[in-house]
């Protein structure tokens, strides 16, 4: 019988874990956990004496003496148990060499595999390894070698991907134990204080999928603390080593409530998987761990649409993180580890440590080139590792080169003795670069954790947006919505009526002035049929008589509910929401036959538009309820981090400035005929038509809104001894953010950019906020714009020696800052391409500056507004800071998340009439009680927060309205300023 040779694979333990007095272990004791056999041998034939060997991942060996029997269980309380691979062998025991236990070179006869504390023997690991590759996904390295050889321009390089070999992949194990590579303790640190936190983070039935089989030091302190906190969770291991799977998975230890399994393919292949249906609709968290992402290439897990040349640029490392954000449904998340170590002394050494085991490591690369040119053309003796940081414009990076002693040709490639050949960056990302990385990616962070002594972050992160693009080429790239705009609307209402409203609450009323939730289900697709009945005279879907009890919803009078425009009969009892869904499914299948056929008519698609625009204002509506109800569920998982973004926004407060706007003549309106006649125009409600020039005198606005506190809400309450707060706000009994020892709840009592002291902690305690995440105190709120009905506002702006300006200051205001930004635009093209008769010049491409007034035609974009920076379309589900905004002035929907008011009623103006598709829309409120807003809030469809002409209102005092104010104030004292109007005809539109 042959010897049994016992390869053991390594954690990292505290060092106080291995006794200096236990008999079992010899030699030297680094830190490392031993893998302790247990009597799981009972299965194997130990007739014989066997000697069994234990081989450490860097050159260290544990003997255990000779065993007649294997009966030492007495010895796990010493030493913990983990994972072992046992294999019968007629070798001797094999020789160690550089740590790498595969020097075993012959194939096992038998394998035993053993995972888990004291689980018995078993000839099957239970952790099942999927094969995801796909046809056509193989990576032809050969290929790829010669071609990153023959670069188009700029340096050499080689794929990093050589690096990860199976040799590689031993080394740089070996790496993540040296004292100087910090970045392996930074990770297991963070995770060692946190995993807690993490893990309370992911749902329970979620999958978490790491990118990479992963160093099971550090993932399996996660996946403990998911098994602690009883989380039922499927793990899987995502790479392209088949080998580095089978060896993650046979080292994991048993859970009660964690599943680990293996996926073998590459990050193209875990992204389509990740598409299947079965996988889409389960809650998940995708794991990219070790600071990978600033790598030139993960490790084994080539993506086959990302670079693989050593070339990984910080644009690249926003692709991959958004690759990944596009399959992430609105609860999931995507935990990432970064490296922001800005010591270049640090980081170098890190990359270029002292026994040479990195530079080992790279020239590895080498040796496994050869082995797939099938020549030995890379003779390591040749060639030098030459490891750099570099900090330049690009950011903070290490970067890795082979260069020659001497010159070398690989197929007529020359490569001169010293000459550099890049094969590995690893980019280092300061706070900013981060951020960047993050918005560039469409991700937005929810929660930071943070090593104790490094510059070391995992990050949570989730999908900043729903379904919504906030540029006018895109959101607005047709008249009529296209069926892809439906698709994002209907999964945004799917979210919220769905998945944000317990099935028992629909038929509640958060607000008393509204209808039950449950009409909106009805209500939506009930009006949207009524509108493509009227111009297709397609029959109504059943049943039918929804119409008597879906058509029009509620809008009564504040002060007197009794009084209430025509609207539908409410039952005494709604219907099933089983048929309420069918209904709802029958007219999207409508929707979508209309977007089959090959052409839809003007008349059609003025209803689709008006049916779509009608949905997402509603969508709005059914928020602004949910906001006042604690039965609301959030609309994703992770919550953010109120308290971390207001510290951010406090110590990025500027003074809010004013601003003259000058005398201007501006164009309120667009032409749209209601007979479908002239061109294909963009539509447009009643109110918005028709276009009509009006000079607006100059006067003076403030930046930003008013917030919370600066300018200063909650302090004109205080100091106005008002009891009533907004409905936006909330008592909070139990709130308890303060800082210790901070008796105002601003730290060193500075205003920082506020224009009075700031709020005594007396009136902050006890106040929050309401969002669809529940209440945030007021204090993390301070520096968002408050939201509160316009009776509530006006006073508060009369208080501070202002007012809210009327409907034409604001689009002046809005025209003003359109201009600043097309002058701007105009500079940084002029400083790049040459202008040639008011056109610039860029490469024989055209371009011209935007225009600062809008045409209304199907393919001009100046009737809408680019929403970038501005907090709509579901960036966020809730306002953000404006106080860092107050030296410049906001555009349209650039009021931190919420409408603005005006002071303006709303009124029939000249040419005004009513539309006939729904002529009552605008003309029932023409009764003097409601006021004008603009612009957009966090909810609002890019579609309408964009576009310059578009009319909201709400009534003076109602006090559930998204909307805030900004100050205004008149010139050398002159009265509110008077307009001269003029109704302009189409043609003079065009001018």
């Amino acid at each position: 019988m042959g010897q049994l040779a016992v390869i053991v694979y390594f954690q990292s333990v505290a060092y106080s874990d291995i006794q200096d007095s236990s008999p079992f272990v010899t030699g030297s004791r680094s830190r490392c956990q031993i893998f302790v056999l247990e009597n799981y041998i009972s299965s194997l034939d130990h007739s014989s004496t066997k000697t069994i060997a234990a081989t450490f991942t860097h050159k260290y060996l544990v003997s255990f003496k000779h065993w007649p029997s294997f009966g030492f269980v007495d010895i796990t309380p010493v030493l913990q148990i983990h994972s072992i691979s046992i294999s019968f062998s007629t070798m001797a025991t094999p020789h160690i060499s550089n740590g790498a236990v595969e020097d075993i070179s012959s194939a096992p006869s038998h394998v035993t595999k053993v995972t888990g504390v004291k689980s018995k023997s078993r000839h099957n690991s239970t952790h099942d390894i999927i094969d995801i590759r796909h046809d056509g996904a193989e990576i032809e390295l050969k290929d790829e070698i010669l071609a990153s050889l023959r670069p188009h321009s700029g340096l050499k390089s080689l794929p990093t991907l050589l690096l990860y070999d199976e040799r590689g992949l031993q080394i740089y194990e070996e790496i993540t134990y040296l004292p100087e590579y910090y970045l392996t303790n930074a990770e297991i640190d963070v995770l060692e204080r946190s995993a807690e936190n993490i893990a309370a983070s992911i749902p329970s039935n979620s999958m978490v999928v790491e990118l990479g089989s992963g160093n099971l030091r550090k993932v399996s302190i996660l996946l403990r603390a998911l098994d602690a906190a009883g989380k039922t969770v499927d793990y899987y291991a995502l790479d392209l080593s088949l080998r580095e799977l089978q060896r993650t998975l046979e080292q994991v230890p048993e859970f009660k409530h964690v599943k680990c399994h293996g996926l073998h393919g590459t990050y193209d292949d875990g992204l389509a998987w990740l598409k299947l249906p079965e996988n889409s609709s389960r809650p998940k968290c995708v794991l990219s761990m070790g600071s990978s992402i600033g790598l030139s290439l993960e490790p084994t897990l080539p993506a086959i649409n990302l670079p693989r040349a050593g070339n990984f640029q910080r644009r690249d490392a926003s692709s991959f993180l958004k690759s990944f954000a596009e399959v992430l449904g609105p609860s999931d998340m995507f935990l990432i580890a970064i490296d922001a170590t800005s010591n270049p002394k640090k980081i170098y050494h890190a990359y270029n440590d002292e026994k040479g085991v990195t530079h080992r490591f790279i020239l590895n690369g080498l040796v496994q080139a050869n082995k797939i040119l099938g020549e030995n053309i890379f003779d390591v003796k040749d060639w030098t590792v030459i490891g750099e940081y570099v900090y330049d414009t690009q950011g903070g990076r290490h970067q890795a080169f082979y260069s020659p002693n001497r010159d070398i040709v690989v197929q007529d490639v020359l490569i001169k003795a010293g000459e550099r050949v890049k094969v590995e960056v690893s980019l280092k990302y300061s706070p900013e670069e981060t951020a960047k990385l993050f918005k560039d990616a469409g991700m937005r962070e929810v929660q930071k954790w943070s090593a104790s002594s490094d510059e070391y972050n995992i990050h949570l992160l989730t999908k900043s947006t729903m379904a919504f693009d906030t540029n006018p080429k895109v959101y607005a790239s047709s008249t009529a919505p296209t069926f892809e705009d439906w698709k994002g609307l209907w999964s945004v209402w799917d979210t919220v009526t769905r998945k944000m409203i317990p099935n028992e609450e629909l038929i509640e009323k958060p607000i008393k002035l509204r209808n039950a939730c449950i009409f909106y289900l009805g209500h939506i697709p009930t009006f949207l049929d009524m509108q493509l009945n009227k111009v297709t005279k397609e029959a109504l879907c059943e049943p039918s008589s929804y119409l008597a009890i879906f058509e029009r919803g509620i809008d009564p009078d504040v002060d007197n509910p009794e009084q209430c425009h025509a609207h539908s009969k409410i039952p005494e009892e709604w219907p099933p929401l089983e048929e309420i869904l069918s209904y709802q499914e029958k007219v999207r299948e409508k929707v979508q036959r209309v977007y089959a056929s090959s052409n839809i008519p003007r008349s059609l698609g003025r209803a689709l538009w008006l049916g779509f625009e009608h949905e997402a204002m509603h969508l709005e509506t059914l928020l602004y309820m949910l906001l006042q109800s604690d039965r609301t569920i959030p609309p994703t998982t992770a919550k953010p981090n109120f308290k971390e973004e207001a510290r951010l926004a406090k110590f990025s407060r500027v003074p809010n400035e004013w601003f003259t706007i000058p005398e201007q003549e501006i164009i309120i309106g667009l032409d749209d005929p209601e007979d479908n006649s002239g061109p294909d125009n963009h539509f447009g409600w009643d109110n918005e038509k028709p276009p009509r020039k009006v000079v607006v005198q100059s006067f003076q606005a403030k930046g930003r809104p008013i917030t919370n506190e600066e300018l200063q809400y909650a302090r004109y309450l205080e100091q106005t001894h008002k009891a009533k707060i907004p409905a936006s706000w909330a008592q909070h009994p139990k709130t308890n953010g303060y800082t210790n020892g901070n008796s105002n709840g601003h730290s060193n009592g500075s205003t920082n950019g506020l224009d009075s002291p700031p709020l005594t902690k007396g009136y902050l305690e006890g106040k929050a906020v309401r969002t669809v995440y529940g209440l945030v105190p007021l204090e993390y709120a301070l520096d968002w714009p408050v939201f509160a009905s316009y009776d509530e506002l006006s006073g508060c702006a009369a208080w501070m020696g202002g007012r809210i300006p009327t409907v034409e200051e604001v689009r002046s205001i809005y025209s003003h800052v359109d201009g600043l930004n097309v002058k701007k635009a105009e500079r940084h093209l002029g400083k790049t391409v040459p202008a040639v008769n008011g056109h610039l010049i860029n490469e024989g491409v055209e371009e011209t500056p935007p225009s600062q007034t809008f045409q209304n035609g199907g393919g001009s974009q100046e009737l809408f507004t680019t929403l970038e920076g501005a907090n709509v379309a579901f960036k966020n589900w809730h306002p953000i800071s404006v106080t860092a905004g107050g030296n410049k002035l906001a555009g349209q929907a650039d009021m931190g998340g919420v409408w603005e008011w005006t002071s303006s009623p709303l009124s029939p103006h000249e040419g005004f009439e009513p539309m006939s598709l729904y002529p009552a829309y605008t003309a029932d409120f023409f009764d003097g009680k409601h006021n004008i807003i603009l612009g957009g809030s966090w909810a609002t469809h890019p579609r309408i927060a964009g576009r310059k002409t578009f009319v909201n209102w709400y009534q003076r005092n109602y006090p559930y309205t998204w909307a805030g104010a900004r100050l205004v104030r008149d010139l050398g004292g002159s009265q509110p300023l008077t307009t001269r109007t003029n109704q302009l005809h189409l043609d003079e539109t065009l001018m």
